[in-house]
């Protein structure tokens, strides 16, 4: 079966300027037009499929476009969205990107064709052209973000004060007497990121402490990433008594590593992660972390989502959570002859 996507190839344009044309929503060109209509007649694209599912009625299917199933946080987070769909008479069509856009681009035209009856976006980038179009091709079409903002979009979001939470975390280190406090973070494209790193700084900042900018990284959101880079960041002289992980995840990761370097958390590092995951009371010793109200915010976001489209009315809803911190056994008290080696 022939793809938008190779429609797309064949007239030169993008994936949303063909789905613009088929559904003839927005504004586009004749010219870009005739490219377009000569490349679906060409090709035989059956365009009109995505057309005739955008006049159905309600189809009682919903869609969630999350970027790594194999995160546990996402993993928990759908586990609570099609539950709570599901009591409402909802089905749940699942999108894994994989932080592609161009991935979600083609997810979000297989969602309109299908004639999903709302879209769920869970931790977008902080700047997502998809959403931007998707909004301005289909404004009736209900839209919950989950876990980021877009101030200039009329949609409803449903997000934690991520800056609260790491300002927490760093909090509680710097009580512990820790200074030289790495932070590992994910995709720096993220809101979740961007925010963790503003609570960061912010902490140390009012107590005083330079922020190294060699104590920084940003990468992804993976165990990988967080073994990588905590074992760079431990084999270096003067390394950081402790590591704020902005994930869980990475939080496994910097456990990882510290093992292989045979350094002891928390006699010699303190960690604390984020989420409060499954993984969270797993690892040894217990990781003290921020917690995520995961269930209660994806509950909400099918509660917004159901009324909105119950109620046909489009409007900009958003719903602050806040973090708790969550303290285990990963962090201890510093000591002026902290052990290193």
């Amino acid at each position: 079966m022939v793809t938008i996507k190779e429609v797309a190839k064949e007239a030169n344009v993008s994936i949303s300027t063909v789905s613009r044309v088929l559904n003839k929503s927005g504004y586009t060109s004749e010219k870009t037009k005739e490219k377009v209509l000569n490349a679906v007649k060409k090709l035989n694209y059956q365009g009109s499929l995505v057309a005739a599912a955008m006049k159905k009625k309600q189809t009682l299917t919903l869609g969630l476009i999350i970027p790594d199933i194999k995160n546990i946080f996402y993993s928990d987070l759908t586990r609570t969205i099609e539950d709570r769909a599901n009591s409402h008479g909802f089905n749940i069509f699942l999108c894994n990107t994989d932080n592609n856009l161009q991935k979600e681009a083609e997810y979000i035209h297989l969602l309109i064709a299908k004639g999903v009856d709302g879209i769920i976006f869970s931790s977008p980038e902080v700047d997502d052209g998809n959403i931007e179009e998707l909004k301005e091709n289909y404004p009736e079409l209900p839209v919950v973000i989950l876990g980021g903002k877009f101030p200039k979009l009329i949609l409803n979001e449903v997000v934690v004060d991520n800056v609260d939470g790491a300002y927490k975390a760093m909090g509680h280190l710097l009580d512990l007497g820790h200074k030289d406090i790495a932070f590992i973070g994910g995709d720096p494209e993220t809101y979740a990121s961007v925010e963790r790193h503003k609570g960061y700084k912010m902490a140390l900042n009012e107590r005083g402490i330079q922020v190294k900018d060699d104590y920084v990284i940003f990468d992804t959101f993976y165990i990988q990433s967080g073994y990588e880079n905590a074992k760079r960041l431990l084999q270096k002289n003067g390394r950081p008594t402790a590591i704020f992980a902005v994930s869980d995840s990475i939080a496994v990761g910097v456990y990882k590593a510290a093992r292989e370097l045979n350094i002891r958390i928390p006699e010699q590092l303190s960690v604390v992660g984020f989420d409060d995951s499954q993984y969270a009371e797993i690892l040894y010793p217990m990781l003290t972390t921020i917690r995520t109200p995961i269930k209660e915010m994806g509950q909400r976001a099918i509660e917004i989502m159901v009324k909105a489209i119950k109620e046909k009315q489009i409007i900009k809803e958003t719903v602050l959570f806040y973090p708790n911190l969550i303290e285990r056994e990963s962090t201890m008290a510093i000591e002026a002859d902290h052990p290193k080696k």
